[in-house]
């Protein structure tokens, strides 16, 4: 086996989960505040919105995500996830 494992591919329903885990459903205000404030997500966000409204409101937004949509909110989700609430609020709390 060589120097590197290679990772599990994570299924689109897991990469939703999680990311709900990590942010929304986080005690720390910070890790929402972190997140949705990226432009990406923002981005993202207001294309599942659209899609989501189109759908009659059926679900949730995140549940209209490409895969390849899923795949950019999941990876901000867990650097988001990876700091501690100290380190994210002095980069994202002095607004």
């Amino acid at each position: 086996m060589g120097l590197f494992k290679r990772r599990k591919k994570i299924s689109p329903e897991e990469m939703r989960e999680e990311i709900v885990r990590l942010i929304d459903e986080s005690r720390e205000p910070i890790y929402k505040v972190a997140f949705y404030s990226q432009e990406e997500v923002q981005e993202i966000l207001d294309r599942l919105e659209k899609r989501w409204e189109e759908g009659k409101r059926v679900g949730r937004p995140i549940d209209y995500a490409t895969e390849e949509e899923l795949e950019v909110l999941y990876k901000i989700a867990k650097r988001v996830a990876s700091k501690t609430p100290e380190e994210l609020w002095a980069e994202y709390g002095a607004y």
